[in-house]
């Protein structure tokens, strides 16, 4: 009996008891087979676990990868929006005469496709021809050189002190005495003195090629060479040299050439 378990069940009423028994070899299998049952069972539940976080956090990474992929082609049509936009304005200014062709063009782009660039190289691009362009326009004439009214444009006008006609080679902007007077692009005071019949006069040399007169001042705050920032008050309204009245004789000069100053002045 010493390879068995017995187990003695006594049973009421007086009956004779039973016994029951088992081999020790067969308590020790069936001992195994629970251990590795419930090992099983355990390992099956940590896969399972494991498995269930992963399937979660996979779904969830699937969602933020289409979030970002959707973001990512958002990006892109912004890109291509800002690049259109600069491309317009680029041309408009062209146009207008406010900036000169360039072999750099940013309408050089749009002949590329942009699946060519990376994004680095596409955005790059946009931002340094977007800094170049606004550089630009730093050293262009732009907007009233004074709070006013234009009085007389460019062009063939009647003598004002007397008979006949004569070339006005700018505008006249009608303002109050000593109304300060702004540069209308960055650039290096060129002259700042009498100057015949403009009386007190400023010229400003812009980086664009461009240059700016503002005569008939009344006092001049600059001084020859001396460097403007657009919008700096260069000096005010008067009505020296040949003047009827308080304003500013305003012109805009490319070369030789008279420019329309309104086409700098108001952009439509």
């Amino acid at each position: 009996m010493k390879d068995k378990i017995s187990i003695l069940i006594h049973t009421p009423g007086g009956k004779e008891p039973k016994i029951i028994s088992f081999k020790i070899k067969y308590v020790k299998y069936f001992s195994i087979l629970v251990v590795v049952f419930f090992f099983l069972s355990f390992f099956s539940y940590l896969l399972n676990v494991f498995f269930v976080q992963k399937y979660f956090y996979l779904r969830e990474k699937e969602k933020r990868i289409k979030i970002i992929t959707n973001l990512n082609k958002k990006y892109k049509e912004e890109l291509n929006k800002l690049r259109d936009n600069l491309i317009k304005l680029e041309n408009y200014l062209m146009e207008r005469g406010v900036i000169r062709k360039d072999k750099d063009a940013l309408g050089g782009l749009s002949r590329l496709k942009v699946e060519e660039l990376s994004e680095e190289e596409y955005l790059s691009f946009l931002i340094s021809q977007s800094e170049k362009l606004f550089n630009q326009l730093k050293i262009t004439p732009t907007g009233f050189p004074v709070s006013g009214e234009i009085i007389s444009p460019l062009g063939w006008r009647e003598n004002p002190f007397g008979s006949g006609y004569e070339y006005h080679t700018g505008v006249d902007i009608k303002a109050s005495y000593g109304a300060p007077v702004y540069a209308t692009a960055e650039g290096i005071v060129e002259y700042a003195d009498w100057f015949l019949d403009y009386g007190k006069t400023v010229i400003i040399k812009h980086p664009s090629g461009y240059e700016t007169l503002y005569g008939h001042l009344s006092k001049i705050k600059v001084k020859s060479r001396e460097k403007v920032k657009a919008g700096e008050i260069i000096g005010y309204v008067g009505s020296t040299g040949r003047s009827l009245g308080s304003h500013l004789h305003y012109e805009v000069r490319l070369g030789s050439k008279y420019l329309d100053p309104l086409k700098f002045i108001v952009w439509k």
